[in-house]
């Protein structure tokens, strides 16, 4: 089912004023289903599935919503993968490292062990700094729950 733009829309209400803004931020209403072919009633203007602001949640708004929040959800957990992903690559490259210089130097490239001894300091810092910032996000992020 592609997406629709909000412009596309059609609401069966005319358009409310806007709601004057408050301090505190307004409760956000679950939308009750009043029949399958009529809009959602809710009762606060500022629903996040409301994007034509007529106060009022359509199946068609709704369903867009919850297709939006399905996808924001699957880029996250993506995102999330791809992140650890990230972390185990440079994890398991910053245990193998050391295991290179002494199969170069093993090897005979006495340059290839002088550039990669010479490579050493920079690579563990940044290796180290992903990993790190990884591991301590997560740390974070639970903490925060």
């Amino acid at each position: 089912m592609p997406r629709k733009k909000p412009t596309e829309l059609k609401s069966a209400a005319p358009a409310a004023a806007p709601a004057a803004e408050t301090s505190a931020p307004a409760p956000v209403s679950t939308p009750v289903v009043a029949s399958a072919t009529t809009s959602m009633a809710t009762s606060s203007a500022l629903h996040p599935a409301d994007t034509n602001g007529d106060g009022k949640v359509s199946t068609e708004e709704h369903n867009m919503y919850l297709e939006f929040r399905r996808k924001e959800l699957e880029d996250m957990d993506a995102m999330r993968d791809a992140q650890r992903n990230m972390t185990w690559f440079a994890l398991f490259g910053l245990l193998l490292y050391p295991f290179a210089v002494v199969v170069t130097s093993l090897l005979g490239l006495s340059e290839a062990t002088k550039t990669l001894g010479g490579m050493a300091p920079t690579y563990f810092v940044a290796v180290a700094g992903i990993v790190a910032a990884f591991f301590g996000a997560q740390a974070y992020s639970k903490k925060k729950k």
